[in-house]
Formats: structure tokens, C-alpha cells, sequence
């Protein structure tokens, strides 16, 4: 029965052959794993690190790394069956067993170093990790940001004293596994907490057994349902390899069954995890049909816009999963946007302002903008790129960027028909009849045009969008 559990949960998956994926390694951050002819064979083994030995010797002594690893890349008699196809595991040994017995932990030290050397050694694109602790740690922090930043996921259990969610599980930049039961109910066992994301089946699972007495055994626990969650995110990257850790978390938080309270909860975070709901989540994703923020909804009048934005590359979010649409657009922020959109072309690196660094992310957005007359400095040697930029702001930027792409900017609007048309700055009425003319700037609430308010995000999605299609 156990068996056919996992293979109904994981059958969606095959919808897509596997000579179109790509290789991911998974970097397994636990005691090894221990081969098994013709069970557990090493074509998707790599050489790793024992970091308690300080050696390269990763064989399993405990066994709790190979039941991982089972679950993850599945076993070749087929008893186990895996989603990903091309996925290589990297063990990283953090804990293990001497013949005398004793047992040898490198605790927070080993598995810092292991997370590092997965990116930066290793290249791998998703991190395992089934060990945990109960408080916060700088130093684990630090190494799961740094994963983070270099487009690493990272996905680790939360832990089996049923009590408050471990780190790094915990952190929000993981996606925190809990265990469920036959019954689609929390385990008994499964940690609970503000760091839980996702529920997956933990009991009774079987796995590969490093014993000579025996193949297989069964095991119950969060760090197998990590293992499950773990191959899922690698099958995902193998056929969408773009996909960034963010988005990864966003489409499997999204693509859960809600069996506590409504929405989230930390009994069972954001709900069982359902493998067709994702698969599907995927395809629309990659479909430019969906997008990966909370807090864009498909009956937002801004939907279409921001989901343009956002897969053309022109804009991204502003924190894990949040787009802040209401958000104010600073002036950097727009230049940087018509930069992307214009395809980022070379520029004469030439900066006149002193507040913008050459170093900086939008050096090159700002010089690009600058020379071509698209956007000048508030004085001759200010930028001033922090600053928000208003509506009638926009509408001269968008003006000047239509000169700069031999687009005629000759319609004109009808300001009159706004409640505070005389607001307009003097100096912005031309481009702020001709925005409204050509439809990129329509009125707000009260039929308002607001010329001297911050453009927000989701406004600039929209006018960008309405300037392109045009």
C-alpha cells in the first residue's frame, strides 16, 4: 500500500520526456549514502564531502542518508519511484558513525560549510538538509541567504518533537516540510510553526535500508517528506531550469489542499502539497499565465499589466513573492524598467551625476537614459535616484522615450474632462495631453488625473504595457 502512495502522487510528473530535461544536483546535507547493487546504484552519485572527517569518504554509516537519497532519485528495481529523471545527488556528510560506535557531529560548522560548497563547489541548484535546530544561529542564516542570493533552493524537514518549526526550516527563504498522515491530517510528529510551508505523506514510507539483513525498510518522519518535496522541486528545474528559488517556493506554497483552517495555518502551513495541482501551476507558468506574487490577483485590474511586466523581464518583485503593486515608482526604478524593456543595449558609460555610482545596479540604465535625452538630472549633477516620480514625470519620460523610438507624439488629449486638470504643472501639460490622447495615462477615482501623485507599481505596469502594445 505504501508503495502505491507515493507512485499515485507522483504520476502527473511524466508529461514530459525526460530527454527534454536538463541535469540538476541536489546537494544532500546529511551522513552519506551507501550503495546497493541493483537497488542503488552510483550513475547518480557524485563524489562529495564528510565534513566531521574531513575526508571525501561519504558512505553511509547511519543509514538516514540513503533513505533520503532513496526518495529523492527513486532506486533502479523500480520499487521507488522518483518525478526527477536527470537529477544527481552531491552527499554532503555532516553526522556520522565510527565502527566503535561513537557518533561524530559537525553541527552548525559542517552544515554551513556543506550549504557554501553546494553552491560554490558543487553547483548545485537545490540543497536538502533533514537537520535542524531550535534557535536561530547568525552563522546558519547567513549560509542559507547566501544559497538564496546565488539562485539556490533550499528545502529542509521541520522537525519531529511535534513542537516549535526548527531552523533553517524556519527561515523564510526555505521551504519548511512538514508530514501528514493516511488520513490527510498532521502528523502526530511534525514540528509546528510560522516556518511551515508544506505538507507531504511522512509515515510509513518506504525507503532503502543500508542493513545487509534487508533491501528496504519503512520509516516515518519529516526528513522523508523533505525527500519528497526535494525531488519534486528537482523535477520542476529540470524541465523549467529559469525557475528561481522564490518562484519555486511561491508555485509549491500555491499548490497545496487546505485541510486545516482556512488559508494559511501552522498546523499544516499552506496545506498538503498536491504534485498535479503544481505540474500544472508550472505549465501555466511557463505559459505567461499566472504569476508568483500574493499579492497579485487575477481580478486586479492590473493583472494583465503586471503579468506582461513580469515575464518580458521589464520588472521583478520586491521581496519573496511580493510584487507591492500600490508601491511608489522612483525614478531610478522607472529608468532601470525602460532600460530592460529597450533590451538593455550598450551605452557610452557616461555618468555626469554624482549621486549615481558606477558600480551601482542602474549605472547603466542612467547613462543609457541620460544620452539619448530620456531623462535628465534634477540639477546638472544630481540624479537624485531615490526620488519618487510623479504622474506628469512619467508622462514627459514616456514622451521623450517615444521621440527616442521615431514614434509621432503629436496626439493630444482633452485635460478639461478632469476634476483637477488645472494641477498640472505648466511645464507638463504637452506630455500630459498627449499621454492622455494616446490612452497611457487615464484618470483615477473622481475622475482625478492626479498629475502631481507618486506612480505606483502597478501603474507603471499598465502604462508600459498600453506604450508597447501600441
Amino acid at each position: 500500500m505504501k508503495k502505491i502512495i507515493i507512485i499515485i502522487s507522483l504520476l502527473f510528473v511524466f508529461f514530459t520526456e525526460a530527454a527534454y530535461a536538463v541535469s540538476v544536483k541536489i546537494g544532500v546535507i546529511d551522513t552519506g549514502i551507501k550503495e546497493k547493487e541493483g537497488i542503488f546504484g552510483s550513475e547518480k552519485i557524485l563524489s562529495g564531502q564528510n565534513y566531521v572527517l574531513g575526508n571525501d569518504n561519504t558512505d553511509d554509516e547511519v543509514g538516514h542518508g540513503t533513505r533520503i537519497a532513496s526518495l529523492i532519485i527513486g532506486t533502479d528495481d523500480g520499487e521507488i519511484v522518483s518525478p526527477c529523471k536527470e537529477s544527481f545527488i552531491v552527499p554532503l556528510v555532516y553526522y556520522t558513525k565510527l565502527a566503535s560506535g561513537a557518533v561524530l557531529n559537525g553541527g552548525i560548522d559542517a552544515i554551513c560549510n556543506a550549504i557554501y560548497d553546494a553552491v560554490d563547489v558543487y553547483g548545485c541548484r537545490i540543497i536538502n538538509i533533514s537537520s535542524g535546530i531550535t534557535a536561530d544561529d547568525e552563522r546558519l542564516e547567513k549560509a542559507v541567504r547566501y544559497a538564496e542570493e546565488k539562485g539556490v533552493l533550499v528545502v529542509s524537514a521541520c522537525g519531529n518533537s511535534g513542537d516549535e518549526v526548527y531552523y533553517p526550516a524556519a527561515y523564510d527563504k526555505v521551504i519548511g516540510v512538514g508530514s501528514h498522515n493516511n488520513a490527510f491530517e498532521p502528523a502526530d510528529f511534525s514540528c509546528k510553526g510560522s516556518g511551515l510551508d508544506v505538507l507531504m505523506y511522512g509515515e510509513d514510507l518506504k525507503v532503502v535500508s543500508i542493513k545487509n539483513t534487508a533491501d528496504y525498510e519503512l520509516i516515518s518522519g519529516t526528513s522523508y517528506s523533505t525527500a519528497l518535496i526535494t525531488a519534486h522541486a528537482a523535477s520542476a528545474l529540470e524541465q523549467y531550469p529559469y525557475l528561481t528559488p522564490s518562484q519555486i517556493r511561491y508555485l509549491m506554497r500555491t499548490s497545496c489542499d487546505d485541510i486545516c483552517d482556512g488559508g494559511y495555518d501552522e498546523k499544516s502551513g499552506y496545506g498538503v502539497f498536491n504534485p498535479d495541482r503544481f505540474y500544472e501551476n508550472l505549465r501555466l507558468f511557463d505559459h505567461g499565465e499566472i504569476v508568483c506574487f500574493y499579492d497579485v490577483e487575477k481580478d486586479d485590474w492590473y493583472y494583465d499589466s503586471v503579468s506582461k511586466a513580469y515575464h518580458q523581464g521589464w520588472m521583478n518583485g520586491t521581496g519573496d513573492g511580493i510584487f507591492d503593486p500600490d508601491g511608489n515608482m522612483t525614478r531610478v526604478m522607472f529608468v532601470t524598467i525602460l532600460y530592460r524593456a529597450e533590451g538593455q543595449p550598450q551605452t557610452n558609460n557616461i555618468l555626469n551625476f554624482d549621486d549615481v555610482a558606477e558600480n551601482a545596479y542602474y549605472a547603466e540604465a542612467v547613462s543609457w537614459a541620460s544620452e539619448n535625452g530620456i531623462i535628465a538630472g534634477v540639477s546638472d549633477t544630481e540624479f537624485v535616484p531615490d526620488k519618487n516620480i510623479t504622474r506628469e514625470e512619467m508622462a514627459a519620460v514616456m514622451s521623450r522615450y517615444a521621440d527616442y523610438k521615431g514614434i509621432n507624439t503629436n496626439s493630444q488629449g482633452d485635460l478639461t474632462i478632469f476634476t483637477d486638470a488645472s494641477t498640472v504643472s505648466g511645464w507638463a501639460r504637452e506630455y500630459m495631453n498627449w499621454a492622455v490622447g494616446t490612452g497611457l495615462i487615464s484618470g483615477k477615482g473622481d475622475n482625478m488625473l492626479d498629475p502631481l501623485g507618486s506612480a505606483t507599481r502597478a501603474e507603471t505596469a499598465a502604462i508600459l504595457q498600453r506604450f508597447l502594445e501600441k
